[in-house]
């Protein structure tokens, strides 16, 4: 449906809501593109890692999403009220080690703050067209000011990392032209090995990982710099949502972690990253190592140390 729905910053956030689709973009090999939170290219979202594209409408404009939300655009409607894009269309990346199959029922948790009269109207398996397993839900609502809207998400996994791709429109059941848009999620092959980044980044994602290892909350929150903004959410907001999830970066099961990094661009005292931490887990027992991708995208040089900044332009 549209407007993103925040879960709390660190709940296995999925959000929901946006939407529309179909478009056509630049002639650019995908594989030469750059991930769009480096340089934008008008009809194509592309993401880091996993490395995958969405197409859209060009004329669609760029929103602030929010928790988990990678991008957000929308069609800007004389009538709609100040802030709402209709159609729109919201990614959402999000690591969880739940199975395809307990969307349903995580969309509907989440967008309980937002509308009324929700329905799940349909979900069913399908797939990309790579062949990728993936899901295909319909669902409708009422917005707190009375309109009805409906959805349409794509939702599949890369590893235990959620990618859910949603288009909204407020003009009844969804088009096949939207959902074009949702169905448009590719992957791309060879965009993921690690790339070279200078000695005193390698030396932050090390001390990351030591940290995050030792549990302890306090040494990794001091990897966060005081101007730390993701998606509207400051360091503190960070902090106390990780005290109370149980699938926080320092829960007790996790044993080791290593990050590598896929994209890296240097731009004055910031660097814009993306890739990959590989985490290992044991519990009760048993040992599992899983990818969760690198969430905030951008850090910053202060005062020689590297610090995470979040998304923020």
């Amino acid at each position: 449906m549209k407007r993103l729905v925040a879960v709390s910053l660190i709940m296995a956030g999925m959000v929901l809501m946006a939407g529309f689709s179909t478009s056509t973009h630049a002639q650019t090999p995908t594989n030469d593109l750059k991930p769009t939170f480096i340089s934008p290219t008008p009809g194509l979202y592309v993401n880091g890692w996993p490395a995958f594209t969405v197409s859209y409408p060009k004329d669609w404009e760029e929103m602030l999403g929010g928790p988990f939300a990678v991008f957000y655009a929308g069609r800007t409607r004389p009538d709609l009220p100040p802030g709402t894009h209709l159609p729109s269309v919201i990614i959402i990346v999000v690591p969880s080690v739940l199975p395809l199959e307990d969307w349903p029922k995580i969309f509907m948790s989440m967008i309980v703050a937002t509308y009324t009269d929700i329905k799940v109207l349909s979900d069913k398996p399908s797939q990309l067209k790579d062949g990728t397993p993936s899901r295909e839900t319909v669902g409708e609502g009422v917005t707190k000011d009375g309109r009805k809207e409906n959805s349409f998400s794509v939702m599949t996994k890369k590893d235990v990392t959620w990618v859910d791709v949603t288009v909204t429109d407020d003009k009844g059941m969804i088009s096949e032209d939207l959902k074009r848009t949702a169905r448009s999620l590719t992957f791309l092959q060879g965009r993921e090995e690690p790339v070279n980044v200078p000695p005193d980044v390698r030396a932050f994602f090390d001390m990351w990982c030591t940290d995050v290892v030792s549990h302890d909350l306090k040494a990794v929150m001091a990897h966060f710099s005081d101007r730390f903004r993701h998606s509207g959410a400051s360091k503190a907001y960070l902090e106390q949502s990780w005290r109370n999830y149980p699938l926080s970066p320092v829960r007790q099961s996790l044993t080791s972690c290593e990050t590598t990094v896929t994209v890296f661009e240097a731009r004055g005292d910031k660097a814009y990253v993306d890739g990959f931490t590989l985490n290992v887990d044991k519990v009760k027992g048993e040992t599992t190592a899983t990818k969760i991708p690198i969430l905030f995208q951008q850090i910053i040089n202060e005062h020689g140390e590297w610090k995470w900044f979040g998304n923020q332009k």
